[in-house]
């Protein structure tokens, strides 16, 4: 027995230095790439169309002891059969460990015209986009320092609207709405930004069952970053906590999916007409035939209507987009104390269960407004993890995460400098992830989640404090 001492306690001060270099500064370096992955117009359905280009874009940032890889792409989700295969092949090309990389989605809803969460671009093709933006950052590594910041901007709402004697999905001024936008942003020495990763919780709905592939809001804000500081920069759009999250103004939409499906609930135009939102909702299911109509060409007595409509949308996404990257320039300009050019970079991951349900009127289910009946499912399971860099930590989850629960994150974390990434490193089988007071509400998001009450809430809180104290040790 005595003879295995000196080895173990030679495995034990390895695992400790191990740990050590692990949490150990080093002087930064950094580099940012993007990557085209608008589809090619033949492999999209007749009559529709690009409406602006949709992109993979990465940062990778280095202490000299390990790094770290941030990437955002223009999809509506973050699809396992695309992160699984792109995770390992990034770890093979950087070295970056598992846990120090964070792929998310920026959840547009018009990443594809039907709905935008599959389909095309392929999984293969999104996947080597991804390794390739992380490649050409990896080669454009430069000095850097890093910081963070906040703004506050109006633009978003909650969603779970409680009207008529019935929950619908519609604009509430009186819900629970983060409107923080977080910024962590990458400097060279020069003073130029080599990347920014800018957090906002909204839903880029803007073009969702319009027949238009477009990036949205979150593509409009990094293009307006982007475009003022050359190629070499990229500005990567994440989604905070938005699963009750949309855009405060919605009439253009409302407009636009009438044109575009011929739904008869949504054309009336009158500054008097009651709200699109709540006509929609007394139909069974008004989202399913919209969903339906759109695969349907655009009747020729409509096409002068429907385009008008597009621009009408379009303008506005603009406008939230330019607003969102303004803010975020201003941001890196004035409200970033402090400056990094040495950090400590390290991540960690974790998962766990909540008890599952599954819907039992899969025929004809309604959308909202009552609550259906469920049978006991297969368990839930939830990929959350924290990804430490400097005094910026990102605590990412693979789903559709409430406000609430990343609100109460950040006020019991014993950091300051926290945001919540969602749709992140795949797709939890959860659906959204309600908060524990939005339970009852009977709304869309909650009666179609996959999640029993009382359970993610608490679960991510508490695994998201865990995460950080094992980062910070």
């Amino acid at each position: 027995m005595h003879h295995r001492w000196p080895s173990l306690i030679l495995v034990s001060c390895l695992l400790i230095a191990g740990s050590a270099l692990a949490a150990e500064s080093g002087p930064l370096r950094a580099g940012a790439a993007k990557v085209d992955i608008t589809p090619l117009p033949d492999h999209l359905p007749k009559d529709d169309f690009v409406l602006d280009h949709l992109f993979v874009r990465a940062i990778v940032i280095s202490n000299g002891h390990t790094c770290a890889v941030l990437v955002g792409m223009d999809q509506g989700a973050s699809r396992n059969n695309v992160i699984g295969p792109a995770v390992e092949r990034v770890v093979k090309a950087t070295g970056c460990p598992a846990s120090n990389i964070v792929i998310s989605a920026t959840h547009t809803h018009s990443g594809a015209t039907i709905f935008g969460f599959g389909g095309y671009p392929n999984a293969d093709r999104v996947a080597d986009a991804i390794v390739q933006a992380v490649k050409e950052a990896s080669a454009r590594m430069r000095p850097a320092r890093i910081g963070f910041g906040t703004a506050k901007v109006d633009l978003n709402i909650n969603r779970d609207l409680f009207t008529d004697d019935q929950w619908v999905q519609g604009p509430n001024a009186n819900g629970v709405s983060d409107k923080t936008l977080a910024v962590m942003e990458v400097l060279g020495t020069d003073g130029n930004p080599i990347g920014v990763y800018m957090n906002y919780a909204m839903h880029p709905i803007g073009f969702f069952l319009s027949g238009a592939i477009s990036a949205a809001f979150p593509g409009y804000a990094s293009h307006y970053i982007e475009q003022q500081y050359g190629p070499d920069m990229v500005a990567i759009f994440v989604q905070g906590a938005s699963g009750n999250q949309n855009p405060r103004l919605l009439t253009p939409l409302g407009h636009l999916l009438a044109v575009r499906t011929g739904a008869p609930w949504d054309q009336d135009t009158r500054i008097t007409a009651s709200p699109w939102w709540i006509t929609e909702a007394h139909q069974h299911n008004g989202v399913t035939w919209m969903m339906n109509a759109v695969k349907s060409p655009v009747p020729p007595e409509r096409v002068a209507a429907y385009r008008a409509a597009i621009q009408v949308e379009q303008q506005l996404d603009t406008a939230e987009g330019v607003i969102l990257g303004a803010t975020t320039l201003n941001t890196m300009r004035y409200h970033v104390p402090n400056l990094q050019s040495e950090a400590v970079i390290g991540g960690t991951t974790s998962s766990f269960e909540c008890p599952g349900r599954d819907r039992l009127d899969r025929t004809n289910p309604v959308r909202q407004g009552v609550l259906p009946p469920y049978a006991n499912g297969v368990p839930v399971v939830i990929k959350e993890g924290v990804l430490r860099l400097g005094n910026t930590y990102i605590d990412w989850v693979d789903g559709e995460v409430y406000s609430e629960i990343a609100l109460r994150l950040k006020r019991e974390a014993p950091v300051s400098h926290l945001m919540m990434t969602t749709l992140a490193n795949g797709m939890a089988n959860s659906g959204y992830i309600y908060s524990n007071d939005s339970a009852a509400h009977l709304t869309f998001q909650v009666i179609s989640s996959r999640l029993k009450p009382g359970c993610a809430e608490d679960k991510i809180v508490d695994t998201g404090l865990q995460l950080i104290s094992k980062v910070d040790d």
